[in-house]
């Protein structure tokens, strides 16, 4: 009988039950006919011009199946395979094994079509399963699966072996796209307008799936050959199986597709699509000291995202005015290290096609430097095209400005604001030899004109970084040589003040090489890199310390590569081995005795690591993993925050974790980690957390992560001692430590509730709690070793006085930092592209140390209890948001 779409309403009327059932009941036997003859379309053992041994995975080394010009015939996109075009298209069959019996048979068959009209390209996929009770079938929102049975298409339209698309959809219609690129990374931020409905009946699930080509890119042709797999996971039978497989000793995933022929006479798209959003955001701010609000702060935004088709292959994206109002919090953190926190970019414009912009080994466009992270930022408009140009030459380019407005003023278009600041980066790239071999060069420019006086010299001066990368692979792509390489040149504007500050121009370079195995059971890499002390990328990139040499090796044992163990499904060993120094050299002179306080040369020293670590997953889909690691004695070049060598004691660690099985209703992960170092200091760091599928609706996350750390040598502060002497000190400053324990807990709570596949109520919330007590001061006594003395004179300066001063009490600097974020978003894509958000969010967080209080040492109370989470005033926003797609 034809089936309807398993998620219907569960509201029913007793009045009308029986005239309901009865015509169900009409309507399912005049239905017979119909889905007899839709599954006899679907054949798993059928022979004929249809049923081609090329299309017949099980026996062809590379099926290829011919697409159905579909143009004299509609297509219906209801989930039910009954149309005409199906009934006379070819057929793709004979699926095996990609997990965990890499090649041998599925354990239930799937068989496919592909049909094509002049503005999409169409699947219609049968998923036979002989006992329905395994069909997991879960709703979540868009590219969140969760539990369930999953079909994919993979395509690769250009035929390049190394680009491509992912569309995939669940029994219950949620999908989820990526782009594909490096033959098998993905990039899950990227999205497109599609359709997909499914049905299902007691012989199993069914998938209709239309896909536009103005949403995919490709080059037009009269006739064209694009690559395709066909992917199915049964969550319920705990097997993944493809149309094409091939060996574990094989490398790549793009490359070895199999192929789709026969799309003709399709007109490239010049599609034309208008995304307007319009928002209003009410703000109740937190009022220090607990005091109640007494204003509420609004906020209205209009804006239009803009993208077109310039050529089949090109597409150029644009926005006015974007919106970064619906953006989820940053997770807590409070950073001790010398090193930048680096966070990940959650605006809309900037996460799509962002991976059109990565060069291998350096990131030169980080792009959450696009805004100051003002409220007031203001990002004027943003443009970008990506896509391949003339000779087959792909292209990516943008170009962003942004500036400083006043107060409530960030909507008004015509309002000019301060620091005005604009972004380019451009990446060009050419492929050879069936994507094998590529070359690529980038550049970015950022061009600040903010006056250095008030602004400071990031905000006035001009930054360029320009990048070259290659790889070459062997035929069969088990080998492969990639390098890269960079240069930056910051230009700082004179700073009249001062006429003494240098504004030279500074050049700086880093490169890297890789020798690498991509095949068979034996895997691994040889490479060094190298960054030198004056490369600056960070006005558009992002590196967390430059000025370094590094040597690495790994080697990776692949477990079960046959798929014949009776243990574990899959797995591996790897070992990794690496050796750094230190790129350039450096020194300092005593402004006391003009004499060298510390110095030394390039090449030093730096660290010596090497670690074991496995993977394994077993054939109950449990998993575990392990590893230990030893860092021989080091050299810290940052530590001292531009001071001298700090040596850094030999360290072991290890970890171990463990997860059930995925498949289960509840899933369970827990991981430890352990590390010490030979001068006592150590970190315990525990993860635990669970995900319960309530219902095929409901579902619900918890993580818990607690962290107890004592360090030795945790910074303090550098004391200038011609302003407070007392210290022994190196070359006229003394670099002060404490010893710390520090105990950070955090609880992450996230549940889902599904009323359809396209609306969605999400909870998020995050108590985060750490605290910080110092036991003492020790002084760096000796560059470049592990040797302190305690600090005799006044201690630390307390820069939290008016004006600073010195304490012989380091416990004025205990702390404790408590914060919780919540947030309720309720999406609805009301029509294809287009939705509307309501979000509530709740933050509050404070800072205390002890010195702040006027009797710090008996009123501070520094524990990780929950009571730091709500003694704070907390703000309150909510916000409203629709956007429209509208396609011309």
């Amino acid at each position: 009988m034809k089936s309807v779409a398993c998620c219907t309403s569960t509201t029913y009327y007793s009045t009308l039950r029986g005239p309901i059932l009865a015509a169900g009941l009409l309507l399912s036997i005049i239905a017979l006919p119909v889905q007899a003859l839709a599954n006899a379309a679907f054949s798993t053992s059928d022979v004929g011009p249809q049923y081609a041994d090329s299309a017949d995975g099980s026996k062809a080394t590379d099926p290829t199946i011919r697409a159905f010009d579909a143009r004299q015939h509609e297509i219906r996109l209801d989930g039910r395979l009954d149309d005409e075009a199906w009934t006379l298209a070819d057929a793709g069959r004979g699926f095996s094994q990609w997990d965990p019996d890499r090649g041998a048979p599925a354990a239930e068959q799937t068989v496919f079509k592909v049909a094509y009209d002049e503005g999409a390209i169409y699947f219609a996929v049968a998923c036979y399963e002989s006992d329905p009770s395994n069909i997991r079938a879960k709703l979540s929102r868009r590219d969140k699966f969760t539990s369930s049975d999953i079909l994919a298409i993979y395509l690769d339209p250009y035929l390049d072996r190394t680009t491509g698309y992912a569309f995939k959809v669940n029994p219950l219609g949620v999908q989820q796209d990526q782009y594909l690129y490096n033959n098998g990374d993905a990039d899950v931020d990227w999205d497109a307008v599609w359709q997909a409905e499914t049905s299902r009946d007691e012989k199993g699930w069914y998938a209709e799936i239309r896909i536009p080509f103005s949403a995919i890119r490709y080059r037009s042709a009269p006739e064209m050959t694009w690559g395709l797999n066909v992917w199915r996971y049964l969550q319920g039978r705990g097997q993944d199986t493809a149309w094409k497989t091939w060996s574990r000793d094989l490398g790549g995933f793009v490359n070895r597709f199999a192929t789709v022929s026969g799309i003709r006479g399709v007109r490239a798209p010049r599609q034309l699509e208008f995304l307007p959003y319009v928002l209003q955001r009410e703000t109740d701010p937190a009022i220090d000291g607990g005091a109640p609000s007494d204003k509420i702060d609004g906020f209205q935004n209009i804006g239009l995202d803009m993208k077109y088709g310039v050529t089949s292959d090109l597409t150029l994206n644009a926005t006015v005015q974007p919106d970064f109002g619906q953006v989820e919090a940053d997770p807590a953190t409070l950073n001790l290290s010398p090193f930048e926190t680096f966070y990940e970019e959650k605006r809309p414009f900037f996460i799509e096609g962002s991976r059109f912009f990565e060069m291998p080994n350096f990131n030169l466009f980080y792009s959450r430097r696009v805004g100051t992270g003002d409220e007031n930022t203001r990002i004027r408009y943003a443009a970008k095209m990506t896509g391949k140009i003339v000779g087959g030459v792909s292209l990516a380019a943008l170009a962003a400005s942004t500036d400083l407005t006043g107060s409530g003023q960030a909507h008004n278009i015509f309002k000019n604001g301060d620091r005005l600041s604009r972004y380019f980066v451009a990446r060009l790239g050419k492929e050879f030899s069936e994507g094998r071999n590529r070359v690529n060069v980038m550049q970015t420019a950022v061009v600040n004109t903010a006056d250095r006086e008030t602004w400071g010299d990031r905000a006035s001066r001009e930054a360029y970084t320009t990048g070259a990368d290659f790889e070459l692979n062997t035929k069969t792509r088990a080998w492969n040589v990639r390098g890269s390489f960079v240069g930056s040149v910051i230009n700082s504007e004179p700073l009249l003040s001062d006429p003494s500050v240098s504004h030279a121009p500074v050049y700086g370079t880093g490169g890297e090489l890789t020798l690498s195995r991509n095949a068979g059971s034996q895997r691994g890499n040889i490479g060094v890199r190298w960054e030198s002390d004056k490369l600056q990328i960070n006005d558009m990139g992002y590196l967390s310390s430059p000025d370094e040499i590094v040597a690495y090796f790994w080697t990776q044992r692949r477990l079960n590569q046959d798929g014949k163990s009776k243990h574990f499904a899959n797995g591996n060993i790897n070992y990794n081995l690496n050796r750094s120094w230190i790129y350039a050299g450096r020194k300092a002179i005593d402004p006391n005795t003009n004499q060298v306080a510390w110095e030394y040369g390039p090449g030093h020293p730096q660290y010596t690591g090497m670690n074991i670590n496995g993977w394994m997953q077993y054939r109950n889909y449990r998993e575990t993993w392990y590893g230990i690691a030893y860092n021989q004695e080091g050299h810290h070049r940052y530590e001292t925050r531009g001071g001298p060598l700090m040596s850094e004691p030999a360290t072991l660690s290890a970890w171990v974790g463990a997860s059930s099985d995925t498949r289960k209703t509840f899933v369970a992960n827990m991981e430890l980690n352990y590390s010490v170092d030979t001068a006592k200091s150590h970190t315990d760091h525990g993860t635990a957390s669970v995900r319960w599928n309530q219902s095929s609706a409901i579902n619900h996350e918890l993580e818990l992560g607690f962290i107890n750390r004592v360090d030795d040598t945790q910074y303090l502060q550098t004391v200038d001692l011609a302003k407070y002497p007392g210290g022994k000190g190196i070359g006229g400053y003394s670099y002060l430590f404490g010893r710390i324990h520090q105990q950070t807990a955090d609880l992450t709570l996230r549940s889902n509730i599904l009323f359809s596949r396209n609306q969605s109520l999400e909870i998020y919330a995050q108590p985060f709690i750490t605290v910080g007590d110092y036991h003492e001061v020790r002084e760096l006594s000796v560059p470049d070793s592990y040797k302190f003395i305690h600090y005799d004179g006044p201690m630390v300066v307390d820069s939290n006085q008016d004006p600073p001063t010195t304490t012989t009490n380091v416990r004025d600097f205990d702390f404790s930092f408590a914060s919780v974020n919540t947030n309720v978003v309720y999406r609805w894509e009301y029509r294809p592209g287009s939705t509307f958000f309501l979000v509530w969010t709740q933050s509050r967080s404070g800072y205390d140390e002890r010195s702040f209080l006027p009797n710090g040492s008996a009123d501070f109370r520094n524990n990780v209890s929950t009571r730091k989470l709500f003694r704070n005033e907390p703000e309150n926003r909510i916000l409203a948001k629709i956007s429209y797609w509208l396609p011309i």
